[in-house]
């Protein structure tokens, strides 16, 4: 687990006996979370790849079956010379994102 050679890795777990419904509780924790490095001056990047290998994660922190692995967030700060820093990805228009229903 390199998380993009930053210095800090973190790995977001939940207990397996919360509902399918909680991990959004725990999503709203990891977006608070990244505003608040932002804040601070530190970058983060959410990374979902870790929950494919969750037996290596696991293993490697002794995390018990009985815990879901979410997330990984890579923490640092951020280095402008490389070239992935360097991506902007726009923002759909709040329209095309929601629908409204009376």
């Amino acid at each position: 687990m390199s998380f993009f050679c930053a210095p800090v890795g973190i790995i977001v777990c939940m207990d397996g006996r919360l509902d399918e419904v909680d991990v959004m509780c725990v999503g709203m924790y990891v977006q608070t979370l990244c505003l608040l490095l932002a804040e601070r001056g530190l970058g983060s990047c959410v990374q979902v790849s870790v929950v494919e290998y969750p037996g290596v994660v696991r293993e490697a922190l002794g995390i018990v079956e009985e815990t879901k692995v979410l997330c990984g967030i890579a923490v640092g700060y951020e280095d402008a010379r490389v070239g992935s820093n360097a991506l902007e990805v726009g923002r759909d228009a709040w329209g095309d994102c929601v629908e409204f229903f009376e």
